[in-house]
């Protein structure tokens, strides 16, 4: 009787998943089940969002994509008949590497065994030690740095390494026909990491790479702006440039360079530290197109019915179209939860041991989340955007793909 309810129990959950677009988990067997019933009633997950400082456009989304997400989960497991609730508990890391420490600290004396987030590769490094330390794990959707690439800590990226971007981005400053690049690079672990990833890639391929390195707290960026001016312009024919910054700085670097003569007549590029960032649009839209755009690369996950199932929910409740690390936190928060029944405690020791075998098993929004071994998410494909003028205002179009099958830039158009 018991097995029949579980089943039944699953079908139905199956058919809300369905309907509603949600990740679906895997099959939760009866002994699971009962674990559950060891479970707390209320389960809490950490959330670490970048809600202000440098990168709030981005990290309001990503809360908006957990809190989906819990409420999914929350419908699951009470149609599976099992008495816990989970619960988001969520604090604001400012981009802050102190703050994104004082936060999970601040978790950990709540009882939280397990975090979502935090968003930046210098918060992760932040928080790392401690985690480890308290057996707490975390789960970051958008930490790139190749130097927190590390096995059997109680760190898990649902992101591809910049090993995987760089490449994206040396492709495709061959695609823009550029044999020189002039980098400007935020001084963090992140920053410094694909600054010098691309250099690597890039000269092999032949090109020329010089670059100027600058203070992530600096705020006036514009002497840093001439003196890229200057190297541009002592680079010659085939010279373009390469931005590795966030919103806030990158806003800065874009306006500083807008009405430079040299700086608006060659190809300017970004990253996922750019792409998507509401606030290129609202405060330096002006200045990217004048700049050719900015081409930026962020990592994406493969179109299925669930990924346009969530990106249509989410662009009902936030109004905007989602980023591609709302969906890995989306799916990071899932496959959290599932591990966290599938232990059957709320233990980080143990939660840590069997995650990587719960997320080589689900298929979420944003595609297969299997991990490598080091807890990072395997290689992906890559899009690429540009700002562009349109109907009166400035947006990001889609401008072209890394296909990581093929290691090939494809440009719209083409």
């Amino acid at each position: 009787m018991q097995n029949t309810k579980t089943i039944l129990a699953a079908v139905i959950a199956l058919i809300i998943g369905f309907a509603a677009g949600i990740a679906l988990a895997p099959f939760i067997s009866p002994a699971t089940q009962a674990k559950g019933r060891q479970l707390p009633e209320e389960i809490p997950i950490g959330g670490l969002f970048a809600l202000s400082g440098p990168l709030s456009s981005y990290g309001n989304r990503h809360k908006a994509a957990v809190q989906l997400a819990i409420e999914d989960i929350n419908k699951y497991v009470q149609e599976l008949g099992l008495n816990v609730k989970f619960k988001l508990i969520d604090m604001d890391t400012k981009v802050s590497k102190e703050q994104a420490l004082a936060s999970i600290q601040n978790l950990a004396a709540q009882g939280v065994k397990v975090v979502v987030g935090p968003l930046a590769s210098s918060e992760v490094a932040a928080v790392k030690d401690f985690a480890d330390q308290n057996k707490i794990v975390v789960i970051s959707h958008s930490s790139t740095a190749v130097t927190l690439a590390i096995p059997n800590d109680f760190i898990f990226r649902f992101v591809p390494t910049d090993k995987y971007q760089a490449r994206a981005l040396a492709l495709l400053a061959k695609k823009l026909g550029l044999s020189k690049v002039a980098v400007i690079y935020r001084g963090d672990e992140w920053g410094t990491g694909l600054y010098q990833l691309f250099e690597q890639e890039f000269t092999a391929m032949g090109g020329e790479v010089k670059a100027i390195k600058y203070d992530p707290e600096s705020k006036e960026l514009s002497a840093e702006v001439r003196q890229l001016s200057d190297i541009v312009k002592s680079m010659g024919q085939g010279a373009g440039v390469l931005a590795i910054c966030f919103e806030d700085d990158g806003v800065a670097i874009l306006t500083a360079a807008k009405n430079d003569p040299v700086l608006t007549n060659v190809p300017w590029m970004g990253t996922d530290g750019l792409a998507l960032s509401n606030k290129v649009i609202q405060n330096a839209g002006d200045a990217a197109v004048s700049l050719g755009g900015v081409y930026s690369t962020i990592f994406t996950p493969p179109k299925s019915s669930k990924y346009e199932a969530f990106r249509r929910r989410m662009k009902e409740i936030t109004g905007e179209e989602p980023d591609s690390y709302s969906y890995n936190i989306y799916d990071a928060t899932w496959v959290a939860a599932l591990a966290i029944l599938e232990a059957g405690t709320y233990d980080g020791e143990i939660i840590q041991k069997i995650l990587p075998d719960v997320a080589s098993r689900y298929f979420g929004v944003s595609g297969w989340t299997l991990l490598n071994e080091n807890g990072d998410r395997v290689g992906g494909d890559y899009v690429i955007y540009k700002v562009v003028q349109k109907d009166g205002g400035y947006s990001w179009t889609v401008a072209g793909y890394y296909r990581i099958s093929l290691d090939k830039v494809e440009l719209a158009g083409e």
